[in-house]
């Protein structure tokens, strides 16, 4: 019966009504189907003669219009059509009735007033819905009202063990290749890669120019006195070579630096040949030459 009855509603939906002169059509999204919290739009037309005057004052506030039933927006559109107007009224309501069943709740009217002339908007209906069953499907069993339990899945564990041991001693592995190449415990014996450092360092600086040579200039001299334990004079260089054969080959590197650090500090005309790039390649073959040891 409340089928049939949705059924006539929705055909009869769109039908005008009559109100004196004035024609009044109701145009709704859809007539059924909303649930607690749903927008209902609507729009209602009017057709009045093209002299008329809507009083603004006739309008529906928005505000509650029932326990369950709120209006949210009014909007108000004319449109001339010949010797006729017509008013389009957009109205959009909120439901926040909480069925139990499929039912219609009611749509209040009002009035509208053109002049002398008031137009009645007619009450009309939506459907709506439950968001759930009221009560469960009959079972037989008590327990079938019950969702059975989820099966217990068994993960194999050995694959994530291989896993884990192998990137432990990976891990092990990287951490004890840094601690032998910066001289940490227990590699501490080994001399310290003081060049590699120096070589960092330069880098670093490489972007000031010939302004950062006689600071890195200084800072190798500091650099090769502390590899020969002591300060190293330009003619003492055979004889750190000599104690450290496994910088022997940069032996021209060596006079070099050593010729152009006299030139930078105690020459009054300073030669421009040696320059912030080549200091930076000794330090780098220096570090080379360390880090083979």
């Amino acid at each position: 019966m409340r089928v049939a009855l949705l059924i006539v509603l929705s055909l009869l939906w769109a039908l005008p009504t009559q109100a004196g002169d004035a024609r009044v059509t109701i145009h709704s999204a859809r007539p059924f189907g909303y649930f607690v919290g749903d927008l209902i739009r609507a729009r209602i037309e009017i057709t009045t003669s093209a002299d008329a005057t809507l009083a603004a004052a006739s309008l529906p506030r928005p505000g509650p219009l029932s326990v369950s039933l709120d209006l949210k927006a009014v909007e108000i559109h004319a449109t001339t059509i010949g010797a006729e107007k017509r008013w389009d009224l957009d109205l959009v309501y909120q439901n926040f009735y909480v069925a139990l069943d499929a039912r219609n709740i009611e749509i209040p009217g009002f009035e509208l007033h053109f002049g002398d002339e008031t137009v009645l908007i007619p009450a009309w209906s939506v459907g709506v819905a439950p968001l759930r069953e009221i009560a469960p499907a009959k079972q037989e069993r008590p327990e079938d009202y019950l969702r059975p339990d989820s099966p217990t899945f068994f993960a194999n564990e050995t694959q994530p063990e291989r896993l884990a041991i192998t990137f432990g001693a990976l891990s092990i592995l990287v951490f004890g290749a840094v601690a032998r190449d910066r001289a940490w415990p227990p590699f501490q014996r080994r001399r310290e890669r003081i060049f590699n450092a120096l070589a960092r360092e330069l880098a670093a600086k490489a972007h000031a120019g010939h302004d950062a040579l006689p600071g890195a200039i200084q800072r190798m001299h500091r650099t090769i006195d502390g590899a020969n334990g002591g300060t190293l004079l330009g003619e003492d260089v055979s004889t750190f070579l000599a104690r450290r054969p496994e910088f022997a080959s940069l032996q021209s590197s060596f006079d070099r630096f050593f010729a152009a650090s006299r030139g930078e500090f105690f020459s009054e005309g300073k030669a421009d040949t040696y320059g912030f790039a080549e200091l930076l390649d000794f330090a780098r073959a220096l570090a080379r030459q360390e880090r083979a040891q």
